[in-house]
């Protein structure tokens, strides 16, 4: 007899239920010395990357995500100075993103498919958050069913 897994949410149904909404946004052209920086502050480890739209409004739209992983293996390993390199030089784009409303399990299915780790969540269209494999990984259980033959 065989059997198989089926992933179900534990706590909660939805992204929006386990976003962490506290996360850092910085302009495309901030040199990744200053993003680091802002890491550093706000013990975070990731910056979405915004591009401004509008000048009058300062509508912004987010452009790529950048890692504290992204500035070693981009940034130091390659010796490229972090006072000369902007983020747009070393941003992962373009940006792949889901849905507040979308299950969990849709966001682990997206982690896998692009082999990422963090995915920022996004409603009408703004990002208000981001999601991590290990956020995921804690809120859903995997089940071990038998198949049945019939």
């Amino acid at each position: 007899m065989a059997g198989h897994f089926i992933l179900a949410a534990r706590r909660y149904d939805t992204v929006r239920d386990i976003v962490d909404t506290a996360y850092v946004t910085l302009d495309e052209n901030t040199l990744v010395a200053e993003g680091a920086k802002a890491l550093y502050a706000q013990e975070r480890c990731t910056i979405v990357v915004t591009h401004l739209l509008d000048a009058g409004t300062g509508q912004r739209a987010p452009v790529g995500i950048i890692t504290e992983r992204d500035i070693i293996f981009r940034v130091v390993a390659q010796n490229r100075g972090p006072f000369k390199t902007t983020l747009k030089d070393i941003m992962s784009a373009p940006i792949i993103t889901i849905d507040a409303d979308k299950s969990i399990e849709e966001a682990l299915a997206i982690l896998n498919k692009y082999k990422i780790n963090r995915l920022p969540v996004v409603h009408d269209n703004s990002i208000i958050g981001i999601v991590t494999t290990g956020m995921v990984l804690r809120n859903v259980s995997i089940e071990k069913h038998a198949d049945t033959e019939f």
